[in-house]
C-alpha cells in the first residue's frame, strides 16, 4: 500500500447541537469520558488513530489546544463530500486515505484492521448493525455492491471509517458527485458506487457515538 493519510472533516454546521443551545461547534466541545478524561470531541476521535492526521475546520475556527494534528481551513462547503474533496485534493498523488467522522470514537484495533485490509481491497468500510435512520448503508457484508444515504437497504450502517487505496481516484469520483448534486447535500456514500475495485465491509461492534447531545449522555459521557 502507498503512503496513508488520515483526514477528519469537521466543517459541518452542528445543527442538532445548536438546536439544543450549544453555540460552540460540535467538534470543539469539551467532553468528559466515563473515566474522567476531558478533551475536545475531535481530540478524542484523533487519539484512536495511529500516524499522521489532518483535521478540516471552517475558516475562523479556534483550533483546540489539545489537538495533535495538522489543520486545514475550509472556506465554504456544501456538505460532507465537498469537505472531503477539498481536503484530499491537497494530498500527494497516488496516496491512500483514511476518512473518519469527527463525532465517532472508534477502537484503535478496528482502525488498524481497516488499514490492513486496505493492502488487499481497494475500499474498506467499517459497518455495524444499526437501526439509525440517518446512517449511510451498504446492502450486504462483507462485499457490498450497493450504497445508500438514509435509506434502509439493509441493517448494515457505515460507522465513521472509510478507507481508499487511491485518494486521487476518490477525488475524481467526488468531483462527479459534486457536479451532479445540484441543490442536494452531497455524501460520501454517493461516491462509493462510482469507484472501481473491490469494496470490503469490516464489521465492528464497539464504538462511541457522539453525534447528538442525547447520544453523548447515552454513552455515559458529559459535555463540560
Amino acid at each position: 500500500m502507498s503512503d496513508l493519510y488520515t483526514i477528519i472533516p469537521a466543517a459541518g454546521q452542528s445543527r442538532r447541537f445548536k438546536d439544543a443551545g450549544y453555540e460552540t461547534p460540535k467538534p470543539l466541545l469539551q467532553l468528559k469520558r466515563p473515566d474522567g478524561v476531558i478533551a475536545s470531541m475531535v481530540s478524542h476521535v484523533r487519539r484512536s488513530v495511529p500516524g499522521y492526521v489532518t483535521v478540516g475546520f471552517p475558516v475562523g475556527s479556534k483550533v483546540p489546544s489539545d489537538l495533535i494534528s495538522s489543520v486545514v481551513f475550509i472556506k465554504e462547503t456544501t456538505g460532507q463530500a465537498d469537505t472531503v474533496y477539498q481536503m484530499i485534493r491537497r494530498l500527494p498523488n497516488k496516496t491512500s486515505v483514511l476518512i473518519l467522522d469527527c463525532d465517532m470514537v472508534i477502537q484503535r484495533s478496528d482502525i488498524e484492521q481497516v488499514i490492513k485490509f486496505l493492502d488487499v481491497y481497494d475500499t474498506v468500510l467499517a459497518v455495524t448493525e444499526t437501526f439509525d435512520p440517518n446512517s449511510s448503508r451498504v446492502n450486504t457484508v462483507p462485499f457490498p455492491t450497493q450504497f445508500a444515504e438514509k435509506e434502509p437497504i439493509s441493517q448494515w450502517g457505515i460507522v465513521s471509517v472509510r478507507a481508499f487505496k487511491r485518494a486521487d481516484d476518490l477525488s475524481t469520483v467526488l468531483k462527479t458527485v459534486l457536479d451532479n448534486s445540484k441543490n442536494a447535500e452531497p455524501y460520501l456514500s454517493q461516491a462509493l458506487k462510482y469507484l472501481h475495485g473491490t469494496k470490503y465491509a469490516h464489521i465492528i461492534t464497539e464504538y462511541v457515538d457522539l453525534g447528538t447531545p442525547e447520544r453523548i449522555i447515552e454513552a455515559g459521557w458529559e459535555i463540560v
